[in-house]
């Protein structure tokens, strides 16, 4: 067994520092936070040097000439670099820090009129390298605030509200059918075993569509069984991209929650819709059921979506999103999320 690696200082163990230090260009997240963040500077700069609206206008185009494409070509270049191996975090942190004074030199080659009239090289070149240095060290704590220590805490506190609901149900549909049916019984053990290794298995691990869908209709059979005939479920799985992976156990609560909600509710027969299809480099999942209107029905429900939301917010920052809405005394879900090899480490 190998020995165990020496621990950190108590700061350094606590939010150690990330692998990847290059801010991801590639991600919607830091995409709207920079460009806010380099707008509102270039707003402040021009307010700062003009006497008018005429004047603050002038100086606005002008500095966005030259910052709005450094700013795109700053984010390409991070997120072209932070696919290769990590490097030494002085190396990253340098690298960050001088794309966009590069870019900027660079770019001042084909607008010097712009720097002439109403900015200076100087000026650019400044600010270009203090918007790198804030830009990296931000994306940095970021990282560290959502670092494997604490994204791990989290994910466990997040991942615990699924057993103890999840555990009763499955152990209630086994004793319902245990006498009765031995061999049915059987097959729900084996798919009861199939779902909670994925419960104690890292929630943040991606795994494909296909065994997330696989996992789903498990959950779904231990619940035809004690429902009946009650509850169907209308699969409509379209082309999916083969990359396409999500979470693990991220879509089967949003079933659950469909059926708790659902059939589990109304006394009558229960339809749930659940499609999967590609939307370009997206993957939509949306599920439809019937709901019943009791207050308190809805608000666990929303426990159960603000769960799911937590998970996506860790996962993906601002590039997936979980819609909701009620129509025709069904409640609809849309879920987003981008198609690719991603997740926490």
């Amino acid at each position: 067994m190998p020995a165990p690696a020496p621990l950190g200082s108590r700061s350094e163990v606590a939010t150690p520092t990330p692998r990847r230090l290059i801010p991801d260009g590639c991600n919607a997240g830091t995409l709207v936070r920079l460009a806010l963040f380099v707008n509102a500077m270039l707003a402040l700069g021009a307010a700062s040097r003009a006497d008018g609206q005429a004047a603050f206008m002038a100086a606005l185009l002008a500095g966005a000439a030259v910052a709005e494409p450094v700013t795109l070509l700053t984010l390409i270049t991070w997120c072209l670099a932070r696919r290769f191996a990590p490097a030494p975090p002085r190396i990253q942190r340098l690298v960050a820090w001088s794309v966009p004074v590069a870019y900027t030199l660079a770019w001042l080659q084909f607008v010097p009129g712009v720097a002439r009239s109403t900015w200076h090289v100087a000026e650019f070149s400044a600010a270009a390298a203090l918007l790198g240095a804030l830009a990296q060290h931000y994306f940095e704590l970021r990282e560290r605030a959502f670092s494997p220590a604490i994204a791990e805490a989290r994910f466990q506190a997040l991942q615990s509200r699924i057993r103890p609901h999840f555990f009763f149900n499955s152990l209630n549909a086994v004793l319902a059918v245990i006498r009765a049916d031995p061999i049915r019984a059987e097959r729900m053990l084996e798919n009861i075993a199939e779902l909670f290794r994925a419960v104690m298995a890292d929630v943040r691990k991606l795994v494909p569509l296909d065994q997330e869908l696989d996992l789903c209709r498990r959950y779904v059979e231990i619940e035809q069984t004690r429902l009946g005939d009650r509850l169907v479920v209308d699969w409509q799985i379209g082309a999916v991209h083969p990359r396409a992976r999500v979470p693990q156990l991220l879509l089967q609560p949003i079933i659950e929650n469909a059926v708790r909600y659902g059939a589990e509710k109304l006394a009558g027969r229960c339809e749930i819709v659940v499609r999967v299809r590609s939307r370009g480099f997206n993957l939509e999942v949306f599920v439809s059921n019937p709901i019943a209107r009791e207050p308190v029905q809805r608000e666990g429900n929303q426990i159960g979506l603000d769960n799911i939301r937590g998970r996506l917010s860790l996962v993906y920052d601002l590039e997936a999103s979980l819609e909701t809405k009620v129509r025709h005394d069904r409640f609809e879900l849309t879920l987003t999320l981008p198609i690719e090899n991603k997740g926490v480490s």
